[in-house]
């Protein structure tokens, strides 16, 4: 699929939910480098400016209609109430749009086989991975598990 085609389809969702929200304004699509994140709906501090931003690695037409459809339910959501997040606003507007009123916001597949660390919980069940050597990979005793609160162990993958 060619960055062509992503943005196409992108922006023929927006003008599906442009008639199912009514008000719903206009904002720009661009195409990410991002190799995890699927989209993002950003605003921005200074200006107010909107823009929805489209990962260009995606390759199946399902999952950019799928995470077009997602970011345009958070344009509506931060248009109407000036809400971010999976709540429940932001959900109601997914079921109009038309996709799964649920976060996705990483490739699930390509995620962990490229994860170069994994992190976990000393006490609890909880884990994640990280890509790359960030403060938390450098340092995991500054941190602690969100769920318990106990120490969190780094090991190269």
């Amino acid at each position: 699929m060619t960055p062509a085609d992503i943005l196409e389809i992108a922006l023929s969702e927006q003008v599906r939910a442009r008639a199912i929200v009514a008000g719903l304004g206009s904002c720009p699509v661009h195409l990410s480098h991002a190799r995890v994140t699927l989209g993002a709906f950003v605003v921005d501090k200074d200006s107010g400016a909107t823009e929805i931003r489209i990962s260009r690695h995606l390759t199946d037409g399902e999952h950019v209609r799928e995470t077009a459809r997602h970011e345009l339910a958070h344009q509506a959501a931060w248009e109407r109430y000036g809400h971010f997040g999976h709540g429940p606003l932001w959900q109601t507007f997914a079921s109009y749009i038309g996709c799964e009123p649920v976060r996705c916001a990483q490739f699930s597949a390509d995620r962990d086989a490229s994860a170069k660390y994994a992190v976990t919980c000393t006490h609890c069940s909880w884990a994640t991975t990280r890509f790359k050597r960030s403060k938390l990979v450098r340092a995991p005793w500054r941190f602690s598990c969100a769920a318990c609160g106990s120490k969190l162990r780094v090991a190269a993958l």
